[in-house]
């Protein structure tokens, strides 16, 4: 009784088997997220060898093969070299109320038969090819077969894939959003880029130095480079879309390509060079070893066509290690290229050997033999790049003592700079001439722009010279009085062309209390102030940059105080803190400075021996304060304030800028000269006040412009002024300009302009002006002549 209710219960239980739906046989289905996603799914999924490939998809729909599959439970599906196809089968939920689109990817490229059948409807089984709405696709390595698959809302869809490997079969599965397949693809083929443009730049350098060189070694490693070139896109998958060739030459090909480099590996070890009896027999064992290896990887093409990637490798691993044996054992003619080349060889064999024993499955090591073809072929060519650079030092030692003979010696920096002198010197003398001669506007802002180059060089050979002497020990200061505005005005109008260009307003202010003479160098003082000047104006645009130049008294010394305000839009705000930090020579210098920052050393050097100092009040990415303090005597019984003659006093004057800084300035000019200054930001309130002080009958006697104003520029001021019959005085007009007086002097003497001045305009310059109006014959009124 008991055993036929045992009968009875086992009959039952395989009837219930028998009428399951095939769905319930497989996996657990995948649920997908409602996000972006990236799932391995291997796991998850159900496998069946057929190993005489006689099953098609209606057999495997049958219940009895359904109950053969068995769940991978692993993480990659490894099979080894198999001739079996493989059957997988998944299943997916999509629990959501909308569509969901995902794409299912396998990784092997070496995979030549590749079929997906959706099964969800036994009896109506649909196969997904190119012509299906979900679409079969062709990825990267990672990514190497992908299918997209929509999932109608709220269901369970089943598949089942038939795969068949000519080679070694290794492949992960993988579920993915649409969003991160392309990203997936676009970060491949950036990484695939970066390769072969790496293979690129050194298989062109390796072709530079065996022709100029003549370097055997780099011949050897160009070969290995191709080779590389070719086995990469085989390896990833691409050389069958580049070349329009089927998959299965393509990946034959890089095989192919593997080998050869290890030949190239071996005739780069031949070419260092063996002498010696042991030696010899060495270099005859390398190029037996070297000529083996392509005619042994194409017997095995030819009778076994899916072991050939392994016998490949296998010939990679055993013909690394014994060439670091060679290396290590023997002695060539380059020993140190030899260590270079035993590292990279006991490197590669070692990392092709942990990857082949990860492929069947003795080791887990999976992401890095994923990635091994690439990093393993950058360290060859790391070690064949170190080794021809230390070929190169060893074949060239004569080059050092070249250098030793022609280092610059302080002798040899004055040499250069007084012969430099002289051609310079020449150029700013021919064009000093050549502006005295008729010119088009055109021609004297050629001419305008080789003198200012012409001092450009001329103050870097007189830093070479200081360079020289420094060196020497024997840099002495002059001690003669020198005018202080002529200084300045030099100073800052160098830069005025470049300031105009940026877009910055230079100001020069000099205090009242300013003596006219200072007693000191007037030479290395220029230089000092050049330099200041020049890298607050490299790193300054839109905006101002004043100089203001005052007499300081303290109870250990006096002398000149220059004050350097930045109000502006500062670029690269580090870099100018560490040009300012070089010129502070009372604070330790930094170690990482330049080549390129000899010139600051030079005034570092300058203002330590002319012991001034440079404090750096402020500094922000919108404007910075600085103050350079320079002892020195002052000549006794002059000043900017000291009268001067009366030929200006109780004249009006009428100042037009936008710049603030510029309208004081000014003002405080006109006021030491006796003459009586209003100002304003704009032309309409200029004309304004022009028509106002006629109606009082105290007109004024002359207008300042300046040439680049907002809204209503000096130009227009001026056409304005010239026409408004209002206006019945004409006041004299000087323009000031930051532009070529020659490019704008046309424009301006057209609308009524007396007098152009170059910015800056200040000190003696601006008076001058002032008294050539007051003696020049007004043509538009009868009034004052000015």
């Amino acid at each position: 009784m008991r055993q036929y209710r045992g009968r009875k219960h086992l009959i039952v239980t395989l009837l219930f088997l028998f009428f399951l739906p095939l769905t319930l046989w497989a996996s657990s289905p995948v649920l997908l997220p409602n996000a972006s996603f990236d799932y391995p799914i291997t796991p998850y999924v159900s496998v069946y060898e057929d190993a005489g490939r006689t099953l098609d998809i209606r057999a495997m729909l049958s219940r009895e093969q359904q109950l053969r599959f068995a769940p991978s439970h692993a993480r990659h599906l490894k099979f080894g070299i198999s001739d079996s196809n493989y059957w997988l089968r998944f299943s997916l939920n999509n629990p959501y109320a909308q569509e969901r689109e995902v794409v299912f990817t396998l990784s092997d490229s070496d995979i030549d038969d590749f079929s997906f059948y959706d099964i969800t409807d036994t009896q109506a089984y649909r196969h997904i090819g190119h012509d299906d709405p979900a679409r079969s696709l062709r990825g990267g390595l990672m990514q190497a077969f992908s299918v997209t698959l929509s999932i109608p809302p709220q269901s369970t869809r089943s598949y089942l894939v038939r795969i068949h490997s000519y080679g070694l079969l290794s492949t992960n599965v993988s579920l993915l959003s649409l969003d991160q397949f392309v990203k997936n693809e676009q970060g491949f083929f950036m990484l695939q880029g970066m390769s072969l443009g790496w293979i690129l730049a050194t298989l062109a350098w390796f072709i530079f130095v065996l022709h100029s060189q003549r370097i055997l070694l780099a011949a050897a490693a160009s070969g290995y480079c191709l080779s590389m070139v070719i086995f990469q896109p085989a390896w990833m998958g691409q050389l069958s879309l580049l070349l329009n060739i089927s998959p299965v030459i393509a990946d034959k090909t890089g095989e192919l390509a593997l080998a050869a480099s290890a030949t190239f590996q071996t005739l780069a070890a031949l070419s260092l060079g063996w002498s010696g009896l042991r030696d010899l027999l060495y270099r005859r064992l390398l190029l037996f070893i070297a000529f083996l290896h392509l005619p042994l990887a194409l017997i095995t093409l030819w009778l076994a066509q899916e072991a050939t990637l392994m016998v490949v490798a296998s010939m990679i691993v055993a013909n690394e290690f014994i060439l670091a044996l060679i290396l290590l054992q023997g002695r060539s003619q380059h020993p140190q290229a030899q260590r270079w080349l035993l590292g990279g060889h006991l490197l590669v064999g070692l990392g092709v050997l942990l990857a082949i024993l990860t492929s069947h499955n003795l080791l887990s090591l999976d992401l890095f033999t994923q990635w091994a073809p690439v990093v393993l072929p950058f360290i060859v060519i790391a070690s064949l790049v170190l080794a021809i650079m230390s070929i190169k030092l060893q074949q060239h030692p004569q080059q050092s003592q070249a250098g030793a003979e022609l280092r610059m010696t302080p002798a040899l920096l004055s040499q250069i700079s007084h012969e430099l002198r002289t051609p310079i010197n020449g150029v700013i003398g021919m064009t000093e001439l050549l502006g005295e001669t008729p010119l088009s506007a055109n021609q004297r802002d050629f001419s305008d722009t080789i003198a200012l180059a012409g001092r450009d060089l001329l103050h870097v050979a007189n830093e070479i010279s200081d360079l020289a002497r420094i060196q020497n020990g024997q840099l002495e200061l002059e001690e003669r009085s020198f005018s202080t505005v002529q200084l300045l005005n030099q100073a800052i109008s160098h830069f005025q062309q470049e300031a105009s260009r940026k877009q910055v307003e230079l100001v020069l202010d000099m205090t009242d209390d300013l003596p006219e003479h200072f007693v000191g160098d007037r030479n290395r003082l220029q230089t000092l102030l050049h330099n200041v000047l020049a890298r607050a104006l490299a790193y300054t645009e839109y905006g101002e940059l004043s100089l203001q130049a005052s007499h300081y008294h303290s109870s250990q010394s006096s002398g000149l105080r220059l004050q350097i305000q930045l109000s502006s839009t500062i670029v690269k705000q580090d870099e100018l803190k560490n040009a300012f930090s070089i010129f502070r020579h009372h604070l330790p210098l930094a170690e990482n400075h330049s080549a390129k920052s000899w010139n600051l050393l030079v005034t570092r050097y300058l203002l330590q021996h002319m012991k001034a100092t440079l404090e750096v009040e402020s500094m922000t990415s919108q404007g910075a304060s600085l103050t350079l303090y320079l002892p020195m005597a002052a000549v006794a019984g002059n000043s900017l304030s000291a009268p001067q003659d009366d030929s200006l006093i109780g004249l009006r004057v009428l100042i037009v800028d936008d710049n603030a800084s510029l309208r004081n300035v000014i003002e405080k000019q006109v006021r030491r000269w006796g003459m009586r200054p209003d100002s304003t930001y704009s032309g309409k309130e200029a004309l304004a006040m022009l028509r106002n002080q006629i109606s009082i009958g105290q007109p004024y006697d002359v207008i300042i412009i300046d040439h680049d104003m907002p809204i209503m520029d000096g130009l227009q001021l001026a056409e304005r002024i010239r026409s408004d019959k209002d206006i019945s005085h004409k006041p004299a007009r000087l323009m000031l300009t930051g532009l070529s007086i020659s490019s704008v002097r046309d424009n301006a003497m057209a609308v009524g302009i007396q007098h152009l001045l170059a910015k800056p305009a200040s000190g003696e310059r601006l008076r001058m002006a002032l008294l050539k109006l007051k003696h020049q014959p007004q043509q538009e009124n009868a009034g004052t002549l000015l």
